[in-house]
């Protein structure tokens, strides 16, 4: 089993999912590099920032779901 805390230290771009260019584009634009990062944001404000739309939502929901960091993220 892989440490929790281990998870959430992972960089992006370590992760074996394909992100898109677009995707890896906004990670880079907002300065988001690790899980920890990622998981401080609630989802819902995602839709929020400017160029991220219902495509990126799917693939970032991928990426969750692929990775298995569901429970990181508050409902």
């Amino acid at each position: 089993m892989v440490n929790p805390d281990a998870k959430l230290q992972m960089q992006l771009s370590e992760s074996d999912f394909r992100f898109s260019k677009r995707m890896l584009n906004f990670f880079s634009n907002v300065e988001i590099y690790t899980v920890r990062q990622l998981t401080e944001i609630p989802l819902s404000k995602f839709t929020c920032f400017r160029g991220f739309k219902n495509q990126c939502m799917a693939e970032l929901i991928a990426f969750i779901e692929f990775e298995q960091i569901e429970n990181y993220f508050n409902k």
